[in-house]
């Protein structure tokens, strides 16, 4: 583990065509420490609803790889139907990842500019209601509501709740906008709490799917701002490239290796 403190780990997205045990089983053999949740074969991994039975086996999945569960993300589909429905399954979301023991809510906001002050309520409702549960209410840039690192300030500004912080994506600034990462990083790096490790080139609309350390994120440059800050949140890879099983996983380990430099 990197000696800021921050676990290091990877998402399923690059696994998403393998099962749930190749992936962690990647994760593991390439020296992570915690694993973080999005889409698996098509569907999100860590859901409402879930049942207890899901729930355990998920865990025993995870203990059997001695990874610990990091950051799950979230969808916003109940936004069009109002303040109600969308709270109601932002907390299911922070039901579901409290029983499998994940530590960060990851949303990727909105692009519906008629949903931006509803989504700033939601994530306000979902960080009062995670405060006692152990889980952090989180924004990643994507576009929309969270484009820019000044979209973002504005975020923590407004929702403005100890339990909401910022889960940074230096390869989405980039993808999104064209921009920067580093524009205005400094400002915000107080609020971030996570890190989706992703690169990008090409500019804005470019190729995210490659390997971090590869492409145009000076991830030195980024992680000395956040480590400056006081940085200890999870750092999770997001995207490694690669199509087959044996590569995803050679890349991952080298990723791994990359992000003990950056982490310091």
């Amino acid at each position: 583990m990197a000696t800021t403190g921050s676990r290091i780990g990877c998402f399923c997205r690059p696994w998403n065509k393998n099962t749930l045990e190749e992936f962690l089983a990647g994760v593991a053999d390439a020296g992570y420490d915690c694993a973080g949740f999005m889409r698996l074969q098509g569907d999100l991994v860590v859901r409402p609803g879930m049942t207890a039975a899901e729930v355990d086996a998920l865990k025993a999945d995870l203990d059997r790889h001695n990874l610990a569960p990091s950051t799950a993300i979230v969808g916003h589909a109940a936004l069009a139907d109002g303040a109600e429905a969308a709270i109601e399954e932002a907390r299911g979301f922070v039901d579901a990842m409290t029983a499998v023991g994940c530590t960060h809510y990851l949303s990727c906001g909105t692009s519906n500019e008629a949903h931006y002050d509803l989504l700033y309520k939601v994530l306000r409702e979902a960080a009062e209601y995670a405060a006692d549960k152990g889980v952090t209410i989180t924004l990643k840039p994507h576009g929309g509501i969270s484009a820019t690192n000044a979209d973002l300030l504005k975020a923590l500004e407004t929702v403005d709740h100890p339990n909401f912080g910022i889960y940074f994506d230096p390869g989405n600034i980039i993808y999104y906008t064209g921009g920067d990462a580093l524009e205005n990083l400094a400002e915000l790096a107080p609020g971030v709490v996570g890190i989706c490790v992703k690169d990008e080139s090409g500019g804005e609309k470019g190729d995210v799917n490659l390997e971090p350390g590869t492409g145009d994120v000076d991830f030195d440059a980024v992680f000395g701002v956040l480590k400056s800050a006081g940085f200890s949140g999870p750092a999770c890879v997001e995207c490694l490239g690669g199509e087959e099983l044996a590569d995803i996983n050679e890349r991952a380990a080298r990723v791994r290796a990359r992000l003990a430099g950056w982490l310091g």
